[in-house]
């Protein structure tokens, strides 16, 4: 038998002899031309049927794609290959596919040219913003009061910020719509994760009540699972720092509001009263600062001190408390009057 290209007497492989087996042995089959997609907005890449948002420089985007559609010949052993982009045409990438690897206890490597083209494309994550998709609502309300402009816009930078910081890892953290209504401001928010964050953070920052409800919006059937909606209510207290509230008979003025508690100063005995959120239902807010008055101290006992009311000038005993110890005969002092009781505000 001879070799039929080169009618060597040698051992035949499929008809060839050795050396033209090599030369003809055919390490892969592969395209003219293959492609990759990258989302047009974010450059985002598709790959093993998903969307690859960081960590991949174009070579490596290259190689993905070329091994992807190429078929590796089962007769080759200890297979290695990697892609040299030789030139770059806008769109198309210019490339040759090095491979090496065993067969018939010979080394062999060969080249084979191929382009790389790039198509253009939506990653699902763009497509739900810009069609304006959201899966939260957070509301931002005030209780038993208007919302301040200073809170709307305490607000809005709170929230941006913690979008700029939640979209590094979530690329739904985005606002797609802010909505100014007569009972506060709805944000649109496009993830119900960084929705509820935020809104976590913002009780954190500020104080208040959040409560959650969701209502069913429809069905995804790609994933098999429902869709629903969600209303995050972040609902301010009624009262601010260095307000008066009113719990249990006891008045305090508000100075601390936290994410789990709030504590002032009772106006009685001077002591520190904390209260937890759950305390907030039995809680009264019944003056302000602006309700302060002025007065004149007119005596001091070791018990009492005596001011001058400041509608009707009649001198009233008040009971003395550790934190009014510095206080002097003839001293203007704030006082403050509710429901027909007078307090001193140090």
């Amino acid at each position: 038998m001879f070799c039929i290209l080169c009618n060597s007497e040698e051992k035949l492989y499929d008809g060839l002899c050795k050396s033209c087996y090599l030369k003809e042995f055919k390490l892969v089959e592969l395209p003219e031309y293959t492609t990759f997609t990258v989302c047009s907005h974010c450059g985002a890449t598709f790959k093993n049927n998903k969307w690859i948002q960081a960590g991949y420089y174009d070579d490596e985007i290259i190689n993905d794609a070329i091994q992807k559609d190429i078929t590796i010949n089962d007769k080759l052993e200890n297979v290695e290959m990697f892609t040299e982009i030789t030139n770059n045409r806008g769109t198309v990438y210019e490339c040759v596919l090095h491979v090496s690897g065993d067969i018939l206890d010979t080394r062999i490597e060969k080249e084979y040219p191929i382009e790389v083209k790039v198509e253009r494309g939506v990653c699902p994550d763009c497509s739900k913003f810009y069609s304006g998709y959201y899966e939260a609502v957070i509301q931002l309300r005030a209780d038993d009061r208007k919302l301040e402009d200073t809170e709307i816009n305490d607000a809005d930078k709170f929230i941006s910020s913690e979008i700029q910081r939640i979209c590094k890892t979530n690329k739904l953290a985005y606002v797609t719509e802010r909505i100014v209504l007569k009972e506060g401001v709805d944000y649109h928010i496009g993830s119900y994760n960084a929705a509820h964050k935020i809104a976590v953070n913002m009780q954190k920052q500020y104080g208040g009540l959040i409560t959650e409800s969701r209502k069913l919006v429809g069905h995804d059937k790609s994933k098999s699972r429902d869709l629903y909606r969600s209303w995050i209510s972040v609902r301010l207290p009624s009262f601010h720092r260095d307000d008066f509230i009113e719990y249990k008979d006891k008045i305090i003025k508000i100075e601390k509001i936290g994410s789990h508690k709030f504590s002032g100063t009772n106006l009685d005995n001077g002591k520190t009263e904390s209260l937890t959120w759950k305390e907030y239902e039995n809680v009264n807010k019944v003056a302000t600062m602006d309700d302060l008055r002025l007065t004149t101290i007119t005596n001091i006992t070791p018990t009492e001190i005596q001011v001058l009311d400041p509608d009707t000038y009649m001198t009233v005993d008040l009971q003395k408390t550790d934190n009014m110890n510095n206080l002097e005969i003839g001293q203007e002092i704030n006082v403050i009057k509710i429901k027909n009781k007078t307090y001193i505000v140090i």
